[in-house]
């Protein structure tokens, strides 16, 4: 199957923006978690902590990956533009 620059532009810009959208609904539900912390600290406390840490990091490695996923569709889109206007030669 061959990619093209119009391919991976549309593929990489769905993903990158899904991909952020995702990682700030899970940093957003981290943070919640977090504020409903209570204020003593007990070994029972422990499992909650773990819980909004782990769906923290989650969403911002969602949100990296989104944001590496647009800049490379970015990339792809001025590949396009530039094979489009004849100034680019397609590698074949």
């Amino acid at each position: 199957m061959e990619f093209n620059y119009k391919k991976k532009w549309k593929r990489h810009s769905i993903y990158g923006v899904a991909l952020v959208g995702l990682g700030i609904n899970f940093v957003a539900e981290a943070t919640i978690i977090k504020s409903m912390t209570p204020a003593d600290f007990d070994m029972s406390t422990l499992g909650h902590m773990a819980l909004w840490f782990w769906i923290g990091l989650f969403g911002l490695v969602a949100i990296n990956a989104g944001i590496c996923f647009v800049g490379d569709a970015v990339k792809n889109r001025m590949y396009m533009e530039l094979e489009e206007s004849g100034r680019l030669k397609a590698s074949k």
